[in-house]
């Protein structure tokens, strides 16, 4: 089945089942280590081509995940550390031994894979001592998919290619409502993000990551949507973790600028030229 009509069959059962309402019942969540990328995608979900360097404070980051570990009792269903492109994080090899210092579960870096193969030992060698998993996802571009496969062999790294590596030519747009006439309930009902996307960034956890990332695209086009606290929990500010999971399955105001009604599935994958009409 291809990969827009799994989505829409996933999105109809998380609709009837409303799923997205029900707490989870363990901590899932992302982090974006570096928000820039080395890629230049056509309406980029995380607004990457609009950001300049941009990376995760190393010392933030155990603070928070001390905090989270510590509600959870260090115990996640999966970690996913990703951008932007994380490759690009100059410390990333201390970033992967910090999430597993404090957090047992699956915990994967999201690539695009373009700096696999000038990764250092350092950073292989921290996979495999962490136990961490290399998710590639797959983009129209060029890599040798069977060099990566054996250097992750041999340094015992476990890898998974998502998508359909360099075949991959289709993309998926997901436009903005700037004047915010959405309904948030029926949206978050129908969002593929709402309570899975789980997005962890400044000591707080939202339900989807847009209402943390927007500020580039308000920043670069001059737009003023508002993001009001209630769109995130503060970890630091309560007493235990069903206070976080029940916060994620309700639905935020933010909701009201995302455009569901008019998502385009199927088109081709390009390169951003940094125009509204990418993301709007």
């Amino acid at each position: 089945m291809p990969q827009y009509l799994f989505d829409r069959v996933w999105l109809v059962k998380k609709w009837l089942t409303k799923s997205a309402l029900k707490p989870r019942k363990l901590l899932r969540f992302e982090v974006p280590i570096c928000e820039h990328c080395n890629l230049n995608c056509k309406g980029c979900g995380a607004f990457s081509p609009l950001v300049k360097e941009c990376f995760i404070d190393v010392a933030e980051y155990e603070k928070d995940c001390s905090r989270l570990s510590l509600l959870c009792g260090g115990t996640v269903e999966y970690i996913d550390l990703l951008g932007g492109e994380p490759l690009l994080h100059p410390e990333i090899t201390k970033i992967l031994d910090i999430t597993r210092k404090y957090f047992n579960g699956q915990i994967n870096i999201i690539t695009n894979g373009i700096k696999l193969l000038s990764m250092t030992e350092e950073f292989w060698s921290g996979c495999k001592k962490n136990n961490i998993a290399i998710v590639i996802s797959g983009y129209p571009i060029r890599l040798d998919y069977k060099i990566i496969n054996r250097t992750a062999c041999m340094h015992d790294v476990a890898l998974e290619i998502r998508g359909f590596g360099n075949k991959l030519t289709i993309w998926n747009k997901f436009p903005i409502d700037l004047d915010g006439g959405q309904k948030p309930f029926r949206n978050f009902l129908s969002c593929f993000s709402s309570n899975f996307c789980l997005h962890l960034e400044h000591g707080k956890i939202g339900t989807c990551a847009q209402p943390f990332v927007i500020r580039h695209f308000n920043a670069h086009f001059n737009k003023n949507m508002t993001v009001s606290e209630e769109n995130f929990i503060d970890i630091y500010k309560v007493s235990n973790l069903d206070e976080i999971l029940s916060f994620l399955s309700r639905p935020i105001p933010f909701c009201k600028y995302c455009n569901l009604k008019k998502i385009k599935r199927g088109i081709k994958w390009d390169i951003s030229k940094k125009e509204i009409s990418e993301w709007v």
